[in-house]
């Protein structure tokens, strides 16, 4: 009974549908669950992983999840492992593993009372994979009514196909706030116009915060453009209630806070994320640093992998 679900997943595997698959989306909803579940697949990014079946949860979830997939500097969402959600990992050499995902926390295994939710929305996967082999156009079904393909289950148990009318998303807000006092005292410091600083922010490959629940790790990570000396470097994790908006949010803060203990301005800072140019944006309008973005910077990215790595 305990590796239910991951015969489930190998049987899904065994129909070598992922190719297919990762050209569309469904919608699961079981009853008496709040939100529905997004299902959709992605290739693996490693040797290790071949496919991974995401359980999106929830409209906003969904909404994130393809703005950022059309732009990869979208909203806060730097990877896939940081979108609420359960996900089955298809791996070569350990086979089918599950996992809870939230945003800014590790990865973790599911709970027992996960399960039964997940065996539900794998199952209806399972039935449709076996169903699009002889109707290539079945998630599709419903796209002239501006809704997805949706395996819908009732009070009584019973499970339909039907519409799940696409929900528009509210409109994303983005909110800098800079402590007036720092910002004043920032525009008194001497402009050093031939200083630059690469600047980026980063997940710490497995770095995670001590507790029952462990927390991703980041790093906030400034070096001087002409040398490579490390001259910022924060460790951050989530606060659990601003949660990763508000991680993002205070990086213009956290800039500002260096620059004061550096006692200068320097005359760039230059970035290789759009992202990262959004929020550091309304810093540069109280001081006269020009802020770049850049399609790489090799020193930034040597410096990010030894603090990775150490």
């Amino acid at each position: 009974m305990d590796a239910e679900l991951e015969s489930l997943g190998a049987k899904m595997d065994a129909l070598g549908l992922w190719p297919t698959l990762v050209h569309h989306t469904w919608a699961v909803r079981p009853a008496k669950t709040v939100l529905p579940y997004f299902c959709t697949v992605l290739a693996g990014e490693s040797a290790l992983v071949t496919y991974r079946f995401l359980m999106l949860e929830g409209w906003q979830t969904l909404h994130d999840y393809v703005h950022t997939r059309a732009d990869r500097w979208y909203g806060f969402y730097s990877t896939p492992m940081e979108l609420p959600h359960f996900e089955m990992v298809v791996t070569r050499a350990d086979g089918i593993k599950l996992f809870r995902h939230d945003p800014g926390y590790v990865p973790r295994e599911l709970k027992e009372t996960e399960r039964p939710l997940v065996r539900k929305i794998l199952w209806e996967s399972f039935g449709l994979m076996m169903r699009v082999e002889s109707d290539a156009r079945l998630f599709l079904r419903y796209a002239g009514e501006q809704a997805m393909f949706a395996r819908v289950e009732d009070a009584a148990g019973a499970w339909r196909d039907a519409p799940l009318v696409i929900a528009q998303p509210p409109p994303h807000v983005e909110k800098i706030s800079l402590a007036k006092a720092d910002a004043a005292a920032a525009k008194d410091l001497p402009f050093a116009r031939e200083e630059a600083i690469e600047l980026d922010l980063r997940i710490l490959p497995g770095v995670m915060t001590r507790e029952a629940r462990p927390r991703l790790c980041y790093a906030f990570l400034g070096i001087d453009a002409a040398t490579g000396e490390k001259i910022i470097f924060d460790r951050l994790s989530v606060n659990p209630e601003e949660g990763l908006k508000g991680l993002w949010q205070g990086l213009a803060e956290r800039l500002l806070k260096h620059i004061l203990a550096r006692g200068r301005v320097p005359g760039e800072v230059k970035l290789v994320s759009g992202r990262m140019f959004r929020m550091l944006r309304p810093l540069g309008l109280h001081l006269p640093f020009k802020l770049s973005l850049h399609d790489a910077l090799p020193r930034l990215e040597a410096a990010l992998h030894d603090v990775a790595t150490s």
